[in-house]
């Protein structure tokens, strides 16, 4: 019911997919505002989250709804020269995994997936990164506890 438990979803969607493809979630993973070094890693990814503006009324009153869009990305790294193969297969992961219309959930507060999309592959430091953009929405109870 608040935007921190949208975001914490989204984290726990996240996490689950990143441990399902063989990352360890810890070294492996640059999260938001966390030090991150990947120097020595073979593949690492990179997730983060944003809110796209002020929320929308979904319904008036006290105890209405506001709806909440934005999305999550997460940036898969490989070296360079590596070929196309793993950023596929992250690819058909992503979009088995964060399916249009599915549902991730934190307490009460529930995230839908509205779509997913993969920008072109690009040459970043010395790393390969593959883009993958999953928009979401979740509607907020205001003054949830009137």
């Amino acid at each position: 019911m608040a935007d921190s438990d949208v975001r914490k979803a989204l984290v726990t969607a996240a996490l689950a997919f990143f441990v399902a493809q063989g990352l360890d979630t810890d070294t492996q993973v640059s999260w938001e505002n966390k030090v991150f070094d990947p120097r020595g890693l073979e593949l690492w990814a990179a997730c983060y989250s944003q809110k796209a503006g002020s929320s929308e009324v979904s319904t008036l009153g006290l105890g209405g709804r506001d709806r909440e869009v934005g999305f999550l990305q997460i940036d898969v790294n490989v070296p360079r020269d590596t070929g196309e193969e793993v950023g596929d297969t992250w690819w058909d992961a992503a979009r088995a995994y964060f399916v249009k219309g599915k549902s991730f959930t934190y307490g009460v507060q529930t995230v839908t997936i509205q779509n997913i999309g993969s920008a072109n592959g690009r040459l970043v430091d010395t790393w390969w990164r593959e883009t993958f953009t999953i928009s979401y929405r979740s509607d907020l109870t205001r003054n949830p506890s009137l």
